[in-house]
């Protein structure tokens, strides 16, 4: 024999399921048929097997009503939803029960989570039946507070920040959250070349922050005061500024490279009826180009440029110093040329360095002779004869220096320096020293930049640095 449910229109579908919740409640779910599912969902049946929300589950229907069995009624058991499916020939339908009494209780334990700085907040969400009045002291947002503790910690005071009030005909559900005094809110914004501006509000006292601070102000949160608090910080977290000055940024960028000019010494060798040898000095000019370089952006409270920034490690090795040549390769040569007009001459060749190797120059001895050759005062030769030519280096950094000591043919018709016919049987000297060292293969400071940044709010004034470093490709 069927069993009926609240009215004989509902018959039982096996055995009713039944959930414990949290906090001594329970959730009754029932499932039946109808007496006649071909009209059983008609508007004018919906009344004998829709029991009303919020009504008990104990309590017969208005019409053809049935009492409880001895047993089968929970306390404050009420109806929270109903719906009705056909399945197969049978017209079922579901009904929902949720234990719901006069004052409020917990739906489950507190949902805690901790936010930004560690801050805890807290969820909490309780259920009465409808219509239940909600506890006077639990509504004022920013006073009322609970000392909130997990097992056996301290307690942690939460101020309640906000709360819901979720109505339905079968209940009132009271939702309220409540956050640890302290820091509210961290909002980061990225500024430029790395720095991170940071704002700190704080709840009723003002915490620790990290960075200069730039600004400061107060406010409200529910009726609370709050201080927000402005600092700068690199990406890591850290202070813009700490041990006196601080590396926040990083990148790569092409920028204009300047590689200096070539100053060598050639020879060529001309056959006709005699051989005519033609010493020359060979220029390659300068070359502008991009190369790819590192930049570092540096915050510090000093307004100098120091020495350590000309060999500033950008995180690849140090720079050897900082590529700003004071010096430039120079050329001079001295001798008697045609019709025995002497010549001493020297030129500066600005943005040119110089080349130790000589090219296509072949050194001669061909025994002693009569010709000696000193140079400012220092002896280069003594007693050589006519086709006479050495080669004279110097590869020491800061000394450079490459150069031909000779002396001309017997006739005087097949030695030509730099155009200059040399008279017959006479010293000569070519000489090209001074300028920068190859920079190609070296690491240099190519850039260093300082100006003010910003001030903080106490008025003191922090400096940007920009630092400008390179491995400097080949051409």
């Amino acid at each position: 024999m069927a069993i009926s449910h609240r009215t004989n229109r509902l018959k039982l579908i096996g055995t009713p399921a039944v959930e414990q919740l949290q906090n001594g409640r329970y959730q009754l779910t029932v499932n039946c048929t109808t007496i006649n599912r071909r009209e059983d969902w008609y508007s004018s049946n919906k009344a004998r097997i829709f029991p009303d929300f919020g009504s008990l589950e104990s309590a017969e229907m208005s019409i053809d009503g049935l009492a409880p069995r001895t047993g089968e009624a929970y306390t404050d058991m009420r109806l929270v939803s109903v719906q009705s499916l056909t399945q197969g020939d049978q017209y079922i339908v579901t009904l929902v029960y949720q234990t719901l009494g006069a004052s409020f209780v917990q739906v489950k334990d507190d949902t805690v989570a901790l936010g930004t700085n560690g801050l805890r907040t807290v969820n909490r969400v309780s259920i009465a039946k409808a219509g239940t009045d909600i506890p006077t002291d639990d509504k004022d947002i920013g006073v009322d507070y609970i000392d909130h503790q997990i097992d056996a910690e301290t307690a942690v005071r939460c101020f309640l920040s906000s709360y819901e009030i979720d109505d339905t005909d079968s209940y009132r559900e009271f939702t309220r959250n409540y956050i640890q005094a302290g820091t509210l809110s961290v909002s980061e914004s990225n500024e430029s070349e790395g720095v991170v501006k940071v704002t700190t509000t704080f709840l009723v006292t003002e915490g620790t922050t990290v960075g200069p601070v730039i600004a400061r102000s107060t406010g409200e949160f529910a009726g609370l005061k709050t201080i927000s608090v402005t600092t700068l910080q690199d990406s890591a977290g850290q202070s813009i500024v700490h041990g006196d000055s601080n590396t926040v940024h990083k990148y790569n960028r092409m920028v204009d490279f300047t590689y200096p000019g070539l100053l060598s010494i050639g020879g060529d060798k001309i056959k006709a009826r005699d051989t005519t040898f033609l010493y020359n000095f060979n220029l390659e000019p300068p070359v502008q180009a991009k190369i790819e370089s590192r930049v570092s952006v540096i915050f510090q409270t000093s307004a100098d440029i120091v020495p350590g920034d000309f060999t500033f490690n950008d995180g690849d090795g140090a720079a050897s110093g900082l590529w700003n040549p004071t010096e430039w390769a120079s050329t001079y040569m001295s001798g008697i040329s045609w019709n025995y007009s002497p010549f001493s001459e020297t030129k500066g060749l600005r943005g040119y360095r110089i080349s130790t190797t000589i090219s296509g120059v072949d050194e001669r001895d061909l025994g002693v002779g009569n010709n000696t050759f000193s140079h400012l005062g220092v002896g280069i030769f003594t007693n050589k004869s006519a086709s006479f030519l050495e080669k004279e280096t110097n590869t020491s950094p800061g000394s450079l220096k490459a150069a031909i000591n000779g002396v001309s043919d017997l006739r005087g018709l097949q030695t030509i320096v730099n155009g200059k016919r040399i008279f017959a049987s006479t010293p000569y000297r070519m000489e090209i020293s001074g300028g920068p060292i190859d920079p190609v293969g070296e690491k240099f400071t190519l850039d260093v930049d300082l100006r003010p940044a910003f001030s903080d709010v106490d008025g003191n004034t922090y400096y940007k640095k920009t630092i400008i470093t390179s491995t400097i490709p080949a051409q």
